[in-house]
């Protein structure tokens, strides 16, 4: 079981963050693209509400996963030592379970109240400098930030490595 766990988790992060990179390295120098001016703001819009949709269910995922992996490994009866949370194995934990919180707010945030500003202010033919999408560029680049820092700190919490 713990092994299943392992792959589900290690997939839906790997899928998350892959995802975005794909905005960032691949999606985005396409929508620059002066051929596809007339169909960019709904590509866009197509290819931002799937990922959305489906980045949700990848979130219920990690979260399942990462509590399956910490019970089969017996981490539930160290997380009630406050030894345990002073521990470098322990920060390295609540590091990256604080930041995977902020994620989930800064992806809610970004996703259902700052995106869809920045697309009405897209199909309204606002410059692409107004304030809206400058704040869901800037939310995007901080929520792919956090993703690699959260995956570096997975990573070098499941080998025990400490900081």
């Amino acid at each position: 079981m713990y092994f299943i766990a392992l792959l589900f988790h290690f997939f839906a992060a790997a899928f998350w963050v892959g995802g975005m990179l794909f905005f960032v390295l691949i999606f985005r120098p396409v929508y620059k693209d002066k051929e596809l001016s007339d169909v960019k703001t709904l590509l866009l819009l197509k290819i931002a509400l799937q990922f959305r949709k489906v980045s949700y269910y990848v979130f219920i995922i990690l979260m399942g996963s990462g509590i399956s992996i910490a019970y089969l490994k017996g981490y539930f009866e160290v997380y009630s030592q406050i030894s345990y949370w002073v521990s470098s194995h322990g920060v390295v934990f609540l590091i990256k379970m604080i930041l995977f919180l902020f994620l989930l707010l800064s992806s809610v945030l970004h996703d259902f109240l700052i995106g869809p500003n920045a697309f009405k202010d897209m199909q309204n033919g606002i410059r692409s400098d107004s304030r809206s999408r400058k704040y869901a560029a800037i939310f995007g680049r901080i929520n792919l930030l956090i993703s690699l820092l959260i995956a570096v700190l997975g990573l070098a919490y499941s080998r025990g490595f400490t900081f």
